[in-house]
């Protein structure tokens, strides 16, 4: 019976450690696919926010830098006018010049965030390892975000007043009546358009710092996430 007992004693606590073993293993492949699902999730996440940068960069070469220096050009000339520095020639030709000044006037956005703030809000954000790479795509995101805020602030009502002083047709927009023309020429004169035009000069001014310092932080992102793309693959 002393036998038989310990023979059973052994037996049971063989089993048991099988059973121990085989949870380990069930555990550590159960860790391990995680962890591979929660690398491939990582990845899409790092690719879809490098699109989403290279798109904002895109949209802000398009709708600012490619028209910045227009607008600049734009707004001097209106200044020049103020200043009594300016003799018109061309009545129409200059209006529509100094209205092109109020582009993106009324603040900007410069650019989305839905794949970040997806990111965030489904909390998925710990799946990113490096601190390196979260930081620079959090800094990224917090700039944007902040001067998007900032140019708000900043923006004129330079569009709304030249708009004020004759309809704008989108079918033929450089048209502009005999009497509007002479009413335009005349509140152009005015303190309170040459103040709207150091306004929109100062905004200007204020986009672009912006934009370089926006297209900086993106580049720096996105040559981080390649490297760790570049790494995972």
């Amino acid at each position: 019976m002393e036998n038989k007992t310990g023979k059973y004693f052994k037996y049971a606590i063989g089993e048991i450690i099988l059973v121990v073993i085989g949870i380990l293993i069930a555990l550590q492949i159960n860790n391990w696919n995680q962890s591979r699902l929660n690398k491939i999730t990582e990845i899409n996440y790092l690719r879809t926010i490098e699109k989403e940068i290279t798109s904002n960069s895109y949209i802000n070469q398009s709708i600012v830098i490619n028209r910045l220096p227009k607008k600049l050009e734009s707004l001097k000339l209106a200044k020049k006018y103020c200043d009594n520095k300016l003799i018109v020639t061309d009545t129409l030709e200059f209006l529509n010049n100094v209205a092109y000044g109020g582009v993106f006037s009324g603040g900007y956005n410069f650019g989305e965030r839905s794949s970040y703030d997806e990111l965030i809000n489904t909390g998925n954000l710990q799946l990113i390892r490096k601190d390196t790479v979260k930081n620079a795509i959090a800094n990224y995101y917090s700039y944007i975000n902040a001067v998007s805020e900032r140019a708000n602030v900043h923006s004129s009502r330079f569009s709304n007043y030249t708009s004020e002083l004759r309809p704008f047709n989108t079918e033929n927009p450089s048209f502009i009546s005999k009497y509007d023309q002479i009413k335009m020429m005349d509140s152009f004169k005015s303190v309170e358009f040459k103040k709207l035009v150091n306004l929109e000069l100062s905004y200007a001014y204020k986009i672009r710092d912006y934009i370089k310092n926006a297209e900086l932080k993106g580049e720096q992102t996105i040559n981080i996430i390649k490297s760790e793309l570049k790494g995972e693959l």
